[in-house]
Order: structure tokens, then sequence, then C-alpha cells
């Protein structure tokens, strides 16, 4: 009697292979459970029927109920496993074609990033959470169903999930697009620096804490910024001064800056962009009295 019927494209022999194994449990109780195959088109159909052993109603049940969870449990980690990133790829490949090749996959390596990880907005997506509730979705159908086709139940039943890795890809899009931007930002700010004429030899930022920071000579002294005198007087209401402090050194031209500070942590973004638009100008201190003073 046949139980339960899956539609899959591509080989299946690993999946064979793994409900024969899983159903050695219904064996040693006297079932005999034959997995034949069938091909249907580009499908082929891998049925579970019961071939041997006294199948009363109760029976019937139970050893349904076991092969939809061996059944589930496998389909499950074949879609988070293998599915997933195809269908990430699809919706990138459909909905954002007019990125070459090398930005989308870029952009699928940022969605799969953002998919394994699953902080902020998709913490409710991990990989847990996603495995449980597929395996559900599966076993539900299933309970009304005899014959599950893979392609058609995640293109048809599993709108939800595919809708989330939607709302991933349109994140990575938008990371993507962000870091687009930051690098043309760079670059302006690199052709700023390369044209400015140098006021000082060296100085010493030194960065503090909520974003405050000095800059200093090469002897200590605080330089004396009368280049900015405009942009403070324009700033009155609220002062940016990651901003500022950009547009100081641009300013100033050094050809020297040595950065200070004791919470690294904090000011990680901020000397990231420094040493990003002043390249080999900018130097690490690795711990000085300046630094254990702040």
């Amino acid at each position: 009697m046949k139980l339960l019927s899956v539609g899959l494209t591509g080989t299946t022999d690993e999946i064979r292979a793994r409900l024969q194994q899983d159903c050695t449990t219904l064996k040693q109780e006297g079932f005999r459970v034959a997995i034949d195959e069938i091909n249907r088109g580009h499908y082929t159909f891998l049925g579970c029927n019961v071939i041997e052993g006294e199948l009363s109603f109760r029976n019937y049940e139970r050893i349904k109920s076991l092969l939809k969870n061996y059944v589930a449990k496998i389909l499950t980690e074949i879609i988070i496993g293998r599915e997933e990133k195809k269908l990430l790829k699809k919706i990138i490949d459909t909905q954002y074609y007019y990125f070459d090749d090398q930005e989308r996959s870029l952009i699928l390596a940022s969605a799969l990033d953002i998919l394994n990880t699953s902080t902020g907005a998709f913490a409710d997506f991990n990989v847990a959470t996603r495995n449980s509730k597929v395996m559900a979705k599966i076993i539900e159908y299933l309970d009304v169903h005899h014959e599950l086709v893979l392609e058609g139940f995640v293109n048809f039943r599993l709108k939800d999930y595919r809708k989330r890795l939607g709302e991933i890809v349109d994140n990575a899009v938008d990371d993507y697009m962000m870091d687009l931007e930051y690098k043309e930002f760079i670059r302006v700010l690199r052709y700023f620096v390369d044209i400015q004429e140098s006021k000082v030899e060296e100085v010493h930022v030194v960065l503090g804490q909520h974003g405050c920071y000095k800059i200093l000579d090469a002897s200590g002294n605080e330089v004396n910024n009368k280049y900015l005198d405009s942009f403070v007087a324009d700033s009155i209401s609220e002062i940016n001064y990651e901003d500022l402090l950009i547009t100081s050194l641009i300013s100033i031209a050094p050809y020297h800056i040595m950065l200070h500070s004791s919470h690294p942590d904090c000011s990680e973004n901020l000397v990231a962009t420094i040493k990003n638009v002043f390249e080999d100008r900018v130097a690490l201190c690795d711990g000085c009295h300046v630094c254990h003073e702040l």
C-alpha cells in the first residue's frame, strides 16, 4: 500500500538512502517499507509503500505519521540547506536584473551573510526557526495530501518564507548601495586631501567618548582650528563631531596623523573612515600617556 509520494528534480540517491535508513525502525517491528521510483516529466517521484506486516487502521495511521515526520525532516533539510541559496539567487536575478553578474554575486553573498547571522530585523528568522516553520508546513500539507512535489510546494505553500527571503535580499541591496555611496564619499574626500595644501607636518588626534576629539600638534599643543570657524558657526544647532573632525583634518591636511583612543571599539567606524581617506598618512598609537589620560 502506497502511503506517501514525493516529487523531486535532480538526483534522488541521497534522499532514497535517508528514507531507507529511517525506515529501519519499522522493519524491526515487522513492517517493510519499499521505496519505489517513477519518472514523470522532469520529476522523479519516490513512493513509500508498506509491503509486509499486518496493516490495521491503527498501524496505518502510526506508520504514516512516522513516514510524514521522516519525509518532512529530510525535505526541510533540502529546502534550508540546498534550495535556500537558489531561491535567494532567483530573487536577485529576477528583481535586480539590472545589476551586472559581479554585483549580483556580491548581493547574494551579503544576503547569505544576513541570513546566516539572523540579527536585528531578522532575529526571528534564524535557522532553527526556519527549520521549525518549514517542517510544520510540510507536515500540515501531508496531513491531507499523499503526494508532494517539492518545487511546487516551495513556490506555492511557503509564501511567507519566500517573502522573508525577499526582504533579506532587499536589505542586502540597501547595504550594497550604501557601500557604493560610502566608497564614492571616500573618493571625493581623497580628492580634496590631494589638492589641499598641507598646513602642518604632523598632528595627533585624540578621540574621546561621545564623538568628542582634540587635534594636537607634534608638541602636544591644541591646533588652532581657525580654518573651521565658519563650519562651527554654521553648526550651532547640532554639531556632528565625526563630520567636523574629518573636515578639520582635510582643512589642515597634515602629512602625518597619529590616532589616540582609549575606547577603540567606540571609535572603530570613525578610525576606519580616517584611514580610508588619508590612507598611508595615518598611524594608530598602540598606547601612550595621551591614550591613558583619556
